[in-house]
């Protein structure tokens, strides 16, 4: 319990940034390299790391059970379904079945949950004309979105946008993404203005679109099990988006002039 603690509270931080509607990418990403760089020199000092843990494990039993000394579990001859090392010393018995491999597997689903991110973001990132000037950007690194893109004709923008990046730059600040973006002429760099609207529109998680969810369980009821594509996307958009103030008048205008009527709906 006081190893996750340890580790949850460098990531409860994390964890509710990625749920939250305005979380940035690039942010996000450098957060979590920060936090696997930390995890990772507590790991590779696992001794000093775990010597801490137990001491404060200890003071936690004695504060709760007034016991001084921490028991292993029962340990049997012959097991397969859990930790069964064979010692008789608390302190090395859950240095080796608990906090190993807690650190180890912790690091390692930060790193798989997260590095294609990396290594998307990264490059989208040096677009930005204060990072772009000495950066090595190739076409290659943009295959993934190779669909969409003209990767032959992004090589020379790559060129051109590093050049109009030192012309541009300004020492006093960083530009924004949004800001990049808008500053970006589409007519003469559009593959690299897509790359850029794909840089300020990525998203870290699905904690967004998830929230629909409950909104769907309200308005899609058994009620309502007929309700169309569009009304039903209507319905939702109105519930998710209260904060939009909806003219009745104006809806109502927009709805008599869809299409002919044999009475008139407006009087």
């Amino acid at each position: 319990m006081v190893t996750s603690n340890t580790l949850f509270s460098m990531t409860l931080p994390l964890c509710k940034s990625l749920q939250s509607v305005s979380c940035d990418l690039v942010e996000a990403v450098q957060h979590i390299e920060t936090i696997l760089n930390e995890l990772i020199h507590l790991r590779e000092n696992i001794d000093h790391t775990f010597n801490e843990l137990f001491e404060k494990s200890e003071l936690l039993l004695k504060s709760i059970d007034g016991e001084k000394n921490i028991r292993i579990p029962r340990i049997v001859a012959r097991q397969q379904n859990r930790v069964n090392i064979v010692t008789n010393c608390p302190k090395t018995y859950f240095h080796i079945a608990i906090a190993i491999p807690f650190f180890d597997d912790f690091i390692r689903q930060l790193k798989e949950r997260f590095t294609n991110h990396k290594k998307i973001i990264f490059s989208l990132c040096f677009l930005l004309p204060n990072k772009c000037t000495n950066s090595e950007l190739e076409a290659s690194d943009f295959e993934l979105y190779s669909e969409f893109l003209d990767l032959d004709a992004l090589s020379n923008e790559l060129k051109l946008w590093k050049k109009n990046g030192v012309i541009n730059q300004s020492p006093e600040r960083s530009p924004e993404i949004l800001e990049a973006y808008s500053n970006c002429n589409k007519n003469f760099f559009p593959n690299i203005s897509f790359l850029l609207k794909v840089l300020a529109t990525l998203p870290v998680t699905t904690a967004t679109p998830e929230r629909t969810f409950s909104t769907l369980k309200r308005i899609k009821n058994y009620l309502r099990n007929a309700t169309g594509e569009d009304r039903l996307t209507g319905l939702a958009l109105l519930s998710v988006h209260r904060n939009i103030v909806v003219d009745p008048e104006e809806v109502i205008n927009r709805f008599s002039n869809e299409k002919q009527r044999n009475i008139e709906f407006i009087i």
